[in-house]
């Protein structure tokens, strides 16, 4: 995919990237904008899969009832009522998801015939929970039996209700809020009204148990207490009927006794007439707050959340696999990377060209003059001022390094250093400098091809000839001069001018004019560029956006460095963005 270049802030470096400006609002948009399509494509992706999960999956219903449970007497300290009052609430809670309540709202309900009910598997939550109790209770379940096909399935019905129950405690009230799902909003609410009369029903049930079996044994203590109090009175009346009266500290213990027989007596006989009411009339530890009533709306799927969390999550799915690409990718889209990575400036941007029909009609000079481009008027526009940016930028460097022999030397074959030495070679001629573009390419010699018919003089006639080079010097009567590469065999420019014996030296050329541009070979093809490199004042790189590579970009500048070579920067061409 052809990405546009993108500048991001990288980590900054010890050298002169260090004083890079950072990420901006403007960068931070071109690399959105660059990554678009990308982008966009995740976030339509991860929207349909919301869309159709929406589409897909049945409508659940949830309602809710709410009970309030007896609360402990106010006669308990406070911090020992609230301990009471969570202990009350957990343990009804567990009682209202326990067995013996679903069973009854599974009967009451006839769910093992519903089919939202019906299953061969249970839910995940209670799979989870079975899985981690089968250690523990291998032991205990080892002389039971499997269950039958109907208890079997009865229990996965219990289990696919307490899935769909929620139940939880209003805040710090005794307020218990039961909760259930279902597709059908009506079945909704009666499942949780049918839970809560379950729980109620079964709490009376228990109370009248209770009851029962506390009459039980207080009718019994009643018996043996009522044989006490008879005992106590007739010892009182044989005691007093026995003719001695005299004593009446005994007299006045048998009365004690039996007093306390017969308070003891009627204590007990309130409290089994108590449980005998209890019995016949058990009351609740719980009354309804509100019953479950039918949902109007469905509960889930919420298909505007869900769209819209699926939107954000696409967006940044997007973002973050853009931005890894971009450091991943390792071809050359940013202009500020090349700064802050090979540690060498980028001193400007060429425009990217629209290429067409037009292209292979036009002649070598229209190809050089407008650096390959053709098709639309305004691209040729944006080629020319990225060219004069360039040129402005190159006259202050030459300014502050005093560089006047300047080389260019590609990255690749077809990064476009000809053309750009070439309008860089005009442009200055055209501002009223005395020019030299000198053509030292001996694998792809353009310049010579295009301009050198009919010229007597090349480089590699100079160098060998002091005669040729005065001829040369005394020809040259206009501000931009071409100097081809001549003729050669076996020895290239870069061989001749690294034997060092040769017939001039670019300090003389440099007294003849104000600039000199060497077109040197790119760096994979011949080692040209290393020979030919420490001779000049400097040397400027060009790579082609989106097809030369960080890694070769900074072999190069290794390779030019390790001979000596003054770098001025790195010119990255075939940007297809117009700078604004």
């Amino acid at each position: 995919m052809y990405n546009p270049p993108v500048s991001l802030a990288y980590p900054a470096s010890s050298g002169p990237a260090a004083r890079e400006k950072p990420l901006d609002i403007r960068q931070l948009f071109r690399f959105l904008l660059s990554n678009g399509l990308l982008i966009s494509a995740l976030t339509a992706l991860f929207v349909a899969i919301a869309v159709i999960y929406v589409s897909i999956t049945p409508p659940t219903y949830v309602s809710s009832a709410q009970l309030m449970l007896e609360s402990q007497k106010a006669t308990a300290a406070d911090a020992q009522r609230t301990l009471a009052e969570e202990s009350l609430v957990e343990g009804q809670m567990e009682i209202m998801k326990s067995g013996g309540v679903l069973t009854a709202v599974v009967d009451s309900m006839d769910l093992s015939s519903d089919a939202e009910f019906q299953s061969d598997h249970l839910p995940i939550a209670d799979t989870v929970r079975s899985m981690l109790s089968d250690h523990a209770s291998t032991s205990e379940t080892a002389g039971t039996t499997d269950p039958s096909p109907e208890d079997a399935q009865d229990n996965y019905t219990i289990a696919t209700l307490r899935s769909r129950l929620w139940i939880r405690r209003v805040g710090q009230s005794t307020v218990i809020e039961i909760s259930a799902a279902s597709s059908d909003p009506r079945k909704a609410a009666l499942i949780a009204n049918a839970v809560s009369e379950q729980y109620i029903a079964q709490n009376v049930q228990m109370k009248s148990q209770a009851a029962l079996q506390s009459s039980e044994w207080l009718a019994q203590r009643v018996a043996n207490l009522q044989e006490a109090v008879f005992d106590a009175d007739r010892a009182v009346m044989k005691f007093q009927s026995s003719g001695e009266p005299g004593s009446q500290f005994k007299l006045t213990e048998l009365k004690s006794v039996a007093e306390t027989q017969h308070r003891l007596y009627e204590t007990y006989l309130q409290s089994w007439s108590e449980a005998k009411q209890r019995i016949s009339y058990p009351v609740s530890d719980a009354t309804f707050v509100s019953r479950a009533t039918v949902p109007v709306a469905k509960s889930q799927p919420k298909s505007l959340l869900l769209i819209a969390f699926a939107l954000i999550l696409g967006l940044t799915a997007g973002v973050v696999v853009a931005i890894a690409r971009h450091f991943g990718n390792r071809l050359i889209t940013s202009a500020h990377r090349i700064t802050t990575e090979i540690d060498v400036p980028c001193i400007g941007e060429v425009a990217q060209a629209n290429r067409g029909k037009a292209k292979q009609k036009a002649s070598q000079v229209e190809l050089l003059q407008t650096g390959d481009l053709a098709g639309k008027p305004d691209t040729r526009e944006w080629f020319d001022r990225d060219m004069r940016d360039l040129r402005a930028t190159l006259g202050g460097l030459r300014r502050s390094r005093k560089a006047n022999l300047i080389g260019l030397v590609g990255t690749e074959a077809k990064a476009g250093a000809t053309t750009l030495a070439y309008n860089l070679a005009r442009l200055a001629a055209a501002s009223g400098s005395k020019t030299l573009l000198i053509d030292a390419s001996a694998t792809n010699p353009t310049l010579s091809q295009t301009f050198g018919e009919g010229r007597a003089v090349g480089l590699m006639d100079v160098l060998n000839d002091p005669r040729a080079y005065t001829d040369f010097i005394s020809r040259v009567d206009k501000r931009f001069t071409i100097l081809p590469i001549g003729s050669f065999r076996d020895v290239t420019p870069g061989e001749r001018i690294g034997s060092e014996r040769i017939a001039f030296s670019f300090a003389d050329l440099k007294e003849r004019f104000d600039l000199i541009l060497v077109d040197l070979p790119s760096m994979p093809e011949s080692s040209d560029a290393k020979s030919i490199a420490p001779h000049l004042d400097g040397s400027l790189i060009v790579a082609r956006y989106g097809r030369s590579s960080f890694d070769t970009l900074a072999e190069i500048v290794n390779a030019l460095r390790e001979v000596g070579a003054d770098i001025l920067g790195v010119v990255l061409n075939g940007s297809p963005h117009r700078k604004n």
